[in-house]
C-alpha cells in the first residue's frame, strides 16, 4: 500500500520532510507538487507515481478539495475506485498515524479511517482561556 501527498506549490514535499524528521523515511510515502510548471507536468508526474505503484493500493493526501492536485487524482479515483482513496485537506498528524500503520495494514479502508479520524482530531482551538490550561505555567 502506498500514499502520495499532492499540493500546491512545496506543501507535499515539506509535509513529508516533516514526517521524515519526526517517524523516519517510509519508502512507500511519495510526493507530487503542483509548481510553476503548470498542470500538464504535474498530471504526467501523478501519472509516473500511480503507474510505478503498479496495483498496490494508494491512498492519496490532498491540500484542499477542488484545486488541481484533488482534481487530477479524483480523476484516478474514478479509474480505479477499488483501489484508491482520497483525502483533502492533509496534515502532519495524519501522515504520522498513518504513515505509523502503513506497513503493518493491508487495509485501504482501515488505513483511509485512520488519516480521517487523525486528521480530524489534530484540529483544535487553544486560547488563553482554555479550560484544560487554567493552571499557570512556567516558561
Amino acid at each position: 500500500m502506498r500514499i502520495i501527498l499532492t499540493s500546491h506549490g512545496d506543501f507535499a514535499a515539506g509535509l513529508l520532510n516533516s514526517y521524515e524528521m519526526i517517524a523516519g523515511k517510509n519508502e512507500n510515502i511519495n510526493y507530487v507538487n503542483l509548481t510553476n510548471d503548470g498542470i500538464s507536468d504535474f498530471t504526467r508526474k501523478l501519472e509516473e507515481k500511480l503507474q510505478s505503484v503498479g496495483t498496490d493500493k494508494v491512498l492519496i493526501l490532498c491540500d484542499i478539495k477542488g484545486g488541481t492536485p484533488f482534481n487530477e487524482s479524483y480523476k484516478h479515483l474514478l479509474m480505479r475506485p477499488d483501489d484508491i482513496r482520497i483525502i483533502c485537506g492533509m496534515n502532519l498528524p495524519m501522515l504520522i498515524e498513518m504513515g505509523m500503520t502503513l506497513d503493518s495494514s493491508e487495509d485501504l479502508e482501515k488505513l483511509y479511517m485512520i488519516g480521517l479520524t487523525a486528521g480530524q482530531n489534530a484540529l483544535q482551538g487553544i486560547n488563553a482561556k482554555n479550560e484544560l490550561y487554567e493552571e499557570e505555567i512556567d516558561f
